[in-house]
């Protein structure tokens, strides 16, 4: 058995996730007690977190805003640009409130997508470079702020499906493969900025954009803040749950000492615990 420094289930995790209280009681009558809080979830007053005694991480949407809007730091649009940097401040405060060491966010976009996991609309789509340099600029402030607050932040790279390509070529997401992350390597240090790598995005991105899964993980080790898992067909960000022979589960050997993420969707606690179990277990 695989000894993790830590293995966490994320809020996301578990059937019917909008009030992130109910899924917290499951989890602590289930002993689940390190949890990464998600981006799935309605508005709630955060207080409530105080009563539960776990290890906390705070991903990207989360706190839920109670109005919703598109979190994008690469927006071109500076009313949308201004609240995902207020929302990232927020969420940097809650880490430091509630005891978590990280907050984690997603690259941005050239567009402003109204949901994720869906296809994009074309309209206003900015030319990469510029959103590359709007992230980075909004990065800059956060890191600031983010060191202030004693928090550790990571970017998780986005994942390309199908149906945001166009013309075969990837120009609505940022930061999908090595070349754009490393862009952000020479202005950020480790201990400024890691990487959260999804593993369950690395497989569906390397297919369509043709590059080799194992190099990308293999480049990006160094810099891994923390690791999401999940399995999907190899196309499609299915967030399915794990086994025991799926190519994610095989790569988890190189994080030892990196918390580990569940992020398979729609489970029940049982099989949340059995694949935090497959995760233990796995060579």
């Amino acid at each position: 058995m695989m000894n993790f420094s830590m293995i966490y289930a994320s809020t996301s995790c578990l059937k019917n996730p909008r009030i992130v209280t109910k899924v917290l009681d499951e989890y602590e009558k289930a002993g689940i007690r390190n949890v990464e809080l998600g981006s799935v979830h309605s508005y709630f007053n955060i207080n409530e977190l105080k009563k539960y005694n776990f290890n906390f991480l705070v991903h990207n949407y989360f706190p839920p805003p109670k109005i919703s809007f598109n979190f994008n730091l690469a927006s071109q649009n500076n009313t949308i640009r201004k609240k995902s940097i207020n929302h990232a401040k927020n969420a940097i405060e809650l880490c430091r409130q509630i005891d978590s060491p990280l907050y984690t966010f997603h690259g941005g976009f050239t567009v402003d997508p109204q949901k994720l996991g869906v296809e994009f609309s074309r309209e206003n789509i900015s030319k990469k470079s510029r959103a590359i340099f709007t992230f980075i600029d909004s990065l800059f402030e956060i890191i600031d702020f983010a060191k202030s607050n004693g928090i550790k932040l990571a970017m998780e790279p986005n994942v390309v499906q199908k149906f945001n390509l166009t013309r075969n070529r990837n120009e609505l997401l940022l930061f999908a493969d090595i070349n754009e992350i490393e862009i952000l390597f020479n202005f950020f240090n480790k201990k400024e900025l890691g990487i959260l790598l999804d593993l369950g995005h690395t497989a569906v991105t390397s297919h369509w954009l043709h590059f080799n899964k194992n190099n990308f993980v293999k480049k990006l080790k160094d810099r891994v803040s923390a690791i999401h898992i999940s399995n999907n067909n190899g196309l499609q960000d299915q967030h399915k749950g794990l086994t025991k022979t799926c190519w994610q589960n095989k790569k988890l050997k190189f994080f030892r000492k990196t918390p580990i993420i569940l992020e398979s969707m729609n489970l029940n606690i049982e099989e949340i615990k059995h694949n935090i179990q497959l995760i233990k277990e796995s060579k």
